[in-house]
């Protein structure tokens, strides 16, 4: 009898963690199995840039097979379904070149079959920020495997926190009956930035050129792009005192790599962000339109977005992008005086698009 009731239990118990197991990886809350959804499922991904580093290994790990190209760097851009199928994003939010030195070392080490990483900055990405967004609650593990391991598992398919999230997904995307909610954060990510503190050297140039180093010993390629970022940005930047830092930036990097610079004005970042913006989702965020077509730029032969900037060209570079923010901010006074003058409630301001 107590032999039938152990097995009963241990029946039941391995039946709901099936359960538990299965629910997570059809929901995949972090988008990290595939890029299809559901519509009313599992289409609004709450969590898709929730900064849990964890996950980061696991997907590395899974996605290992196949692929000779990766972007890394701060989840400016991100994969919204590229068509392109030997790709893999290993992107994630505040990144900083720390870390993403470190994802690259990982990603040397297990999976040694992509030989081309594209990998984004701007300057937040140096900048030293002790007002980090609160769900940064996690850092990188020290990675010891190569392969999946129990913890690996454990955090992919049993955590409580991929097991809420799912949940989260679930809900949302049934009570929006499979509409994705969207809306536009016009002030989201510069209400909040600090850049008071000036905490803030070019000590991170030295790691990116040690990478750099690395990954040539091992026949990888690393192409640098500069983040995307909306025109908002740059007048906060200047208004703060640290576009010359920015512009800075731009020079020593160009004297150690080309990149591929998508900061600079085009049609697509320069109209303030309001229901008549078709593509960004707040100050840096390109919406998925956008982002795809930055995408499929830096992987493409010819650039007809980006502008490739060297040593040869950086300072012309870098002196028309100053002229065109300063003429900017004269002909649009209004809406730079509005940036000038943004608090931090600010950020929660938002904006439903139809």
């Amino acid at each position: 009898m107590k032999k039938n009731r152990d097995f009963v239990f241990v029946f039941v118990f391995l039946f709901f963690m099936g359960l538990i197991v299965g629910f997570n990886f059809f929901i995949d809350p972090y988008y990290i199995f595939r890029d299809k959804t559901y519509k009313g499922i599992n289409n609004v991904k709450l969590h898709k840039y929730t900064n849990k580093r964890t996950m980061l290994y696991s997907d590395i790990k899974i996605n290992k097979y196949g692929k000779t190209k990766a972007f890394t760097g701060n989840c400016l851009l991100s994969n919204y379904g590229s068509p392109n199928e030997d790709v893999v994003f290993f992107t994630i939010p505040q990144a900083k070149v720390k870390e993403v030195s470190q994802i690259i070392e990982n990603i040397m080490l297990i999976a040694p079959n992509i030989k081309t990483i594209y990998w984004g900055l701007f300057l937040d990405d140096i900048w030293n920020d002790f007002n980090i967004n609160e769900e940064v609650t996690d850092e990188l593990p020290v990675l010891d495997k190569k392969y999946i391991t129990a913890n690996d598992i454990i955090n992919l398919f049993f955590s409580w926190n991929t097991t809420k999230y799912s949940i989260e997904t679930l809900y949302t995307s049934m009570k929006n009956k499979g509409v994705d909610v969207v809306y536009l954060y016009p002030y989201r990510e510069i209400s909040g930035k600090n850049y008071g503190s000036k905490d803030f050297s070019f000590d991170s140039i030295n790691l990116i050129k040690e990478v750099i180093n690395k990954a040539k010993e091992k026949d990888i390629n690393i192409i640098f792009y500069y983040s995307p970022i909306h025109v908002s940005k740059k007048i906060h930047m200047y208004e703060n005192g640290v576009w010359d830092l920015n512009l800075q930036f731009k020079q020593i990097l160009a004297s150690i790599t080309p990149f591929i610079d998508y900061s600079l004005f085009n049609e697509y970042n320069s109209s303030p962000i309001d229901k008549n913006h078709t593509n960004y989702i707040d100050n840096i965020h390109p919406n998925s339109h956008y982002n795809n077509l930055i995408v499929n730029d830096i992987l493409s032969d010819t650039k007809k977005i980006g502008k490739i900037v060297n040593k040869d060209n950086v300072e012309q570079v870098i002196s028309d992008d100053y002229n065109r923010l300063k003429e900017y901010i004269k002909n649009n006074q209004e809406y730079a005086d509005k940036i000038h003058n943004i608090s931090k409630e600010d950020a929660k301001i938002k904006i439903l698009l139809d």
